[in-house]
């Protein structure tokens, strides 16, 4: 859509739609539907869920179309720290597209989508189990991209438990199976150069984490330019590695921009600004900024741990994840 949007917590829903409307009249369903991905991918969530939302109720789209929908309906209320919409729309979406088996990548896309919320609330091991049966999917039907995303998926997954070697085969897969794909797109390389970068930072290669980190933060600029959630995270991941090779004026600056472009794309209470918050309390205090370090951990601690109680209260283990 060329329209642009405001994205911060808030704004009239009703607002963005009448934006929108001049142009919805003149496009199918299945062109709103492609459009609100791309606002979700481009990192305007809010958006999103207006058009998707309209477009469910309108009953407009087909089984297939509406299966998509819930998807990425969970995807941005996800992206918006709503982590009980994002599993009533992740359930929705699986319970849609498993009555349509000849559309098996697309359940497993879904599924895999599923995990990263999973992830997000910190239950590493239900995020594993139902990427393995992504991944026993895409491997029936040789899709070399599913396979390449979802090893991804499952390295950061074990790379965020410690289990550096189980991540590292993952890695390696992932990046062998995507030369084999011809399916990926931009953020898949983003993804794939940040994850070389988190196994160099494991193995204690400096040098090569921030070539990698560095390497990701390059794509993810081209791709989306600065004001895109990707790009904030590129500039904190950098950072944070240089923070390891001591060169604390570059980590630093590097992460204060981090914070600052997720502070104008995100919501303040999403669960990664406040990690990336965190994350640069840690270099502030290296610094010598013991004040104001300790001022901002214990503000995004008390807030994470808010956000977490409030939302999590709902997450539960979904059966619909496991049929």
């Amino acid at each position: 859509m060329s329209a642009k949007f405001d994205t911060r917590p808030g704004v009239s829903s009703a607002i963005l739609l009448l934006i929108a409307c001049p142009l919805l009249a003149q496009m199918t369903p299945a062109q709103r539907l492609a459009d609100a991905f791309v606002l979700e991918k481009e990192g305007k969530p809010a958006p999103a869920i207006v058009e998707l939302q309209a477009l469910l109720n309108s009953s407009s789209l087909d089984v297939l179309g509406s299966g998509k929908a819930w998807n990425i309906l969970g995807l941005a209320y996800e992206d918006l720290g709503d982590f009980t919409l994002s599993q009533h729309a992740y359930e929705e979406s699986l319970r849609i597209l498993e009555s349509l088996p000849s559309n098996i990548q697309d359940y497993a896309m879904a599924l895999n989508d599923f995990g990263g919320l999973y992830v997000t609330t910190g239950q590493f091991e239900i995020a594993d189990k139902m990427r393995m049966k992504v991944l026993g999917i895409y491997e029936k039907v040789e899709d070399h991209g599913g396979i390449a995303r979802t090893c991804g998926d499952l390295a950061g997954i074990a790379f965020s438990q410690k289990q550096v070697a189980r991540g590292s085969k993952y890695v390696e897969r992932a990046v062998k199976e995507a030369r084999l794909a011809n399916d990926l797109d931009g953020d898949d390389r983003v993804a794939i150069a940040s994850l070389q970068g988190w196994k160099a930072q494991l193995d204690g290669d400096v040098t090569m984490s921030v070539v990698s980190y560095r390497q990701a933060l390059d794509l993810s600029r081209k791709l989306h330019g600065e004001e895109h959630p990707s790009t904030g995270w590129g500039y904190l991941l950098l950072g944070e590695a240089h923070a390891e090779a001591n060169q604390l004026t570059n980590a630093l600056g590097e992460m204060r921009q981090g914070v600052a472009v997720l502070d104008r794309t995100l919501s303040r209470l999403n669960p990664r600004y406040l990690v990336a918050e965190m994350a640069y309390s840690r270099v502030l205090d290296a610094t010598g900024s013991h004040a104001e370090a300790a001022r901002i951990k214990a503000s995004a601690e008390t807030l994470l741990k808010d956000v977490y109680r409030k939302q999590c209260a709902g997450c539960t283990i979904s059966a619909v994840a496991f049929h």
